[in-house]
Parts: structure tokens; sequence; C-alpha cells
């Protein structure tokens, strides 16, 4: 019975002490967050007070400049979760080993390894979060910023139409547009090509003046067609005033989706790269590096958690601004390998989910040493 109550003694003391770790590390990582918007509102900042001394010259209000402000805050605050976690770990576990709180731990029967627990299920939670803040929050306030900055801050006309539009409209036949007026729907200067599915070779080609939408259709006006042979001479076969012609493509596939990554979430770009893929779009790669991202940058929150509280027990005597110091030289040499990465993913030298984790792993590789040094 004795044997029974020490051990719920013991698994009881566990349950306070992971509460206490956590509760320790709230503060630290809400310092962080305010701490690392500061950093990152600075370039925003300029641009926001430039606009709003010259908003009377420009006839532009100072209050869509703080607007836009408040929403492209969003655009850099992802990084904001994992510089945080860094940050609040170092605090946390510099002090319990200054303190001697992580001694007494120790000698209580916990390994570093379980002390390690809480900062992980707090690494989870700020993850969770981090990937929720990435997929419904950013794109919504870039989108706000975005629209914000180009209608009322420089007063920028809405796009009417897209130039120079090349789709794949099946396997075997490909479509340029050299300009679709998204308001009329209507096409100018269109050029379908028709190719032989067993050599390649081009078949037939359609050139016309214009193409509009009806009922369902396209109707193309003062066309030609004209019929390749093996050598690729062409012969004009037809000429048409009118012609109804069978496409795959309806009017809102010719209006080029210039969303940037920031703007979409998972499932959007999901939908992209299926669309890139279905018509032969050359961006597929960059957009599969940004898929992976959405995933690879809110992870890191678990690996600077390790890297934070393991160099937090090994620097005693740091302090909130030498921690926030250490936090901002890790953030930055992980976010030089990020960029690296990121551009070599998007030029074809890696592959996209390496472009999208390498950092991760080479962090994590780092984190898993300082343990194991800790540990020994």
């Amino acid at each position: 019975m004795n044997n029974f109550f020490a051990r719920f003694n013991f698994f009881a003391r566990i349950k306070i002490l992971d509460l206490y770790i956590i509760k320790e590390l709230i503060g630290p990582f809400i310092f962080g967050m305010l701490g690392f918007m500061v950093v990152i509102s600075i370039d925003p900042m300029i641009y926001a007070m430039k606009n709003i001394i010259n908003s009377s010259e420009r006839g532009v209000e100072a209050v869509a400049v703080l607007k836009w402000f408040c929403y492209s805050l969003a655009t850099d605050m992802i990084f904001t979760f994992p510089m945080a976690t860094l940050l609040a770990t170092l605090i946390v576990f510099g002090r319990l080993s200054k303190d001697s709180e992580l001694t007494a731990m120790k000698a209580g029967g916990l390994s570093f390894t379980r002390l390690c627990y809480p900062v992980m299920w707090f690494a989870m939670a700020a993850t969770v979060t981090a990937f929720f803040f990435g997929e419904f929050v950013v794109p919504h306030a870039v989108k706000r910023s975005q629209m914000i900055k180009r209608t009322q801050i420089l007063k920028l006309l809405p796009i009417m139409g897209q130039e120079n539009i090349y789709l794949k409209d099946s396997p075997d036949r490909t479509i340029y547009v050299e300009r679709a007026d998204n308001v009329n729907n209507i096409l100018t200067n269109i050029i379908i090509s028709n190719y032989d599915h067993d050599t390649g070779l081009l078949k037939t080609r359609v050139m016309a003046k214009t193409a509009r939408h009806i009922d369902g259709g396209w109707i193309f006006s003062d066309g030609v067609l004209y019929d390749f042979d093996k050598d690729g001479n062409g012969n004009k076969i037809e000429e048409f005033a009118q012609k109804k012609i069978f496409i795959n493509q309806k009017p809102k596939d010719f209006k080029r989706d210039e969303q940037t990554h920031q703007e979409m979430s998972m499932r959007d770009l999901a939908v992209k790269i299926r669309y890139a893929y279905d018509h032969g779009l050359s961006d597929v790669v960059g957009l599969l590096v940004e898929f992976y991202l959405k995933t690879s940058i809110p992870f890191s929150c678990f690996i600077f958690a390790l890297i934070g509280a393991a160099l937090g027990t090994s620097n005693t005597r740091a302090g909130g601004f030498i921690s926030f110091g250490i936090s901002m030289l890790i953030i930055f040499v992980y976010y030089v390998i990020f960029s690296i990465a990121r551009s070599f993913g998007k030029n074809g030298m890696l592959s996209p989910i390496m472009a999208a984790w390498i950092q991760n792993i080479i962090f994590l590789a780092a984190g898993l040493l300082l343990i194991k040094r800790v540990r020994n």
C-alpha cells in the first residue's frame, strides 16, 4: 500500500513539474512574439510612415495606411512562432539551470529527456497554432494588405485582362492567347495547335482573331485552319468568318491567377498545382516547394524547442537580452539556409520536399547533438 502511494505521489509531482515548466514558458513566449514582431515590423513601419507623411499630397488616408501596416505584419508573423519558441526555451531552461532547479529535478529521478516532455507539448501547441495561422489568417491578411496597397495607397486600376497565356488543353493540344478580356470573356489572337499522339508532330493549327464564350461554348471569328504534313509544311484548308470549336477551357481558365503563395492555403496550392500539371504550366516545381514549406516552417517550433532547451541548460548565465541575441543569430543562420534551399528547389537543383525541409533536418541533427551533450 505504501508503495502504491509512493508511486502516486511520484506521478503527481511529475504532473506538477510539467505544468510548472509549461507555465514558465508562456511568459517568455509572449515576450518573444512581441519582440520579434517589432523586429519584422521595421520595414513596413518605414513604408507606412513615408506614406502617412505624404498622404495629404497624394490623397491617401492615414487610416488606410495603418490598416495596410497591420495586415502586412501577418506576412512574416509565421516565422515568429518558432523564433518565440526558441527564445522561451532558452530563457526558461537557462533560469532553471542557473537557480539549480534542474539539478533538483534530476536529483528527484527525472532525466533531461523527461524534462523535455512539457517542452515538446508546448512546441506541439505552437506548431498547431502556427499551422492554422498560416492556413487561415495569413492568406486573408495578405489579400487585404495587397488590396489596400493597390487601390487606396498606390491608386491603381483593377486588372481588366491578361496577356500571353499558354495552356495545355489536352495531352495533344495547346492553346495560346495573346490577350484575354476578363470582363467580357473575349479572347484575342488565338492559336490552337493539335499534335499527333504517337509522333508528337504538329497535325493541325487554328488561328483566329477573336473568340467569344456564348451559351457554354466558344465561337471563333476571322480564323484560318491549317493542316501540316510530316515535314512540317502547312497548307491552308479552310477560312471561316465564324466557327464553333470545342475546347476544354472555360472563361475562368484564361484568368491567370496572380495570387502569391502567401495568399494561398495548402488547399489552394494543391488546386493550383493540379491545374499547372493538367495545363502544362512551368511553375509546378516552385508551387511544390511552397506547398511543403507550409508544413516545414510550423514544424520548426519542435526543432527550436529542442535547441533552446539544450542551449539554455548550457548557458546558465544567459539573461533575457542575451537569449534574444542568441535566438536572432540562430534564426539568421536558419533563414539563410532556408532562402538558399528554397532558391535551389525552385531552380530544380533540389527536390521540392528537400528544398522545404533541409534546414529542418540540419537543425534537428544539431539539436539532437546538443541534447546528447547535455545528457552526458
